[in-house]
């Protein structure tokens, strides 16, 4: 009964995340709309998305991007790949070896000009060279449109919305709710009543639906691939800059890739710190990161919701990827998000993309002068002084 009622729940959430999407992407037509401009290189300047009418979609140059696994292979995934998920529901077992540590916005302080926590999922906290900002803060107990079905929270945030530091800007890489909490958003803006809010192509009507920005004391701005805005703090500015990532959006039935998606950097005098959202291996894009704008200080990485590969490839990379990001955007600190937080329909182990980051990057020789690991929600991560 209980196999049943799980099948079920699952079901329910992927017609909601595969509806409507396509197997594969149109790539004669993306090539045709792309004139040409799109090239694998990795000099040259960023990606752009393919715009067709009101729709986005992944240009040609991403080659490893296959689209969306459809409805009809929902039976595949159910019935002949075997969950290995497994997570506990101990809640004495997850405290051990997921632990999470409650903060205060007291707590969150540092001697350093860098430092970042993880607040579960792809929620991360950081302070850079006195700014501090927030990636797709997540609070909800169920990442979904409903509240029976969809992604279930495990693990709970260690800090509570009320208990957050005054932030400066908030960046959103995309509508899917593992990334985009409504009530979030709207009580970190009524908290902050200056915040400044970036986010990719199609979300900034979105934010206004949600009463952010139309009354002038909080601010969206909207950006394309390979555009960048600034924000000024204490005579410092810094930029902030959309970057692509290949991956797809969608938040109600018919609003599929109506917004764009993204990964963010925030670009200080000194410190430089990049966030990848949700993405699949577009590699030559990471290549041109990394020698455009890097290197990066401190990146914060996906490593989870990876399994199995059929179904997840395309929009997900899992740790042997992470690692190539890491490498390709030339970052020196790296924490691996996206893990040990929902259950997100994905078939690895649960403590897998945690052991397996370790596993790989013990074994990586040339990459010993970096680092990449995974912390402990609530901890506080400093970047070690520049050399």
């Amino acid at each position: 009964m209980m196999r049943l009622k799980r099948y079920i729940l699952l079901t329910l959430f992927l017609i909601n995340v595969v509806m409507s999407v396509p197997t594969t992407s149109n790539r004669e037509k993306e090539e045709e709309e792309a004139g040409g401009e799109y090239g694998n290189e990795d000099e040259g300047p960023f990606a752009r998305p393919v715009k067709n009418g009101k729709t986005f979609a992944n240009p040609p140059s991403f080659k490893n991007w296959g689209g969306i696994p459809g409805f009809f292979q929902i039976p595949k995934l159910l019935f002949k790949e075997t969950n290995l998920e497994n997570v506990p529901t101990d809640q004495r077992i997850l405290d051990v070896e997921i632990p999470v540590h409650n903060i205060t916005a007291s707590d969150f302080q540092s001697n350093s000009d860098l430092f970042a926590t993880w607040l579960g999922h792809a929620t991360v906290l950081v302070s850079l060279e006195g700014v501090k900002f927030i990636t797709d803060p997540v609070w909800a107990e169920r990442a979904s449109f409903t509240s029976f079905a969809g992604p279930k929270r495990y693990r709970p945030p260690p800090m509570e919305l009320e208990d957050l530091p005054e932030l400066d800007f908030a960046v959103v890489s995309h509508d899917h709710y593992d990334h985009l909490d409504a009530e979030a958003v709207k009580k970190i803006t009524d908290m902050n009543p200056g915040i400044y809010w970036f986010v990719p192509m199609g979300m900034k009507s979105w934010m206004e639906g949600q009463g952010i920005g139309i009354d002038g004391s909080s601010s969206v701005t909207e950006l394309s691939w390979g555009e960048h805005g600034t924000f000024e703090k204490n005579g410092k500015e810094f930029q902030i800059w959309c970057l692509p990532a290949q991956h797809w959006g969608q938040r109600g039935p018919f609003d599929r890739n109506r917004r764009l998606w993204s990964g963010w950097a925030v670009i200080g005098e000194n410190r430089r710190f990049y966030y990848s959202g949700d993405t699949g291996n577009c590699d030559s894009e990471f290549k041109k990161f990394g020698k455009k704008l890097g290197p990066f200080d401190l990146a914060a990485i996906p490593i989870g919701a990876y399994e199995p590969r059929w179904f997840m490839k395309s929009q997900h990379i899992n740790p042997e990827e992470a690692i190539g990001v890491h490498e390709m955007i030339r970052s020196k600190n790296s924490i691996g998000i996206h893990w040990g937080t929902y259950h997100m329909g994905s078939y690895e182990y649960y403590l897998e993309p945690r052991d397996k980051l370790k596993e790989l990057m013990d074994a990586r020789e040339d990459l010993k002068d970096t680092n990449f690991v995974t912390i402990e929600m609530g901890r506080i991560w400093e970047a070690p002084d520049k050399k």
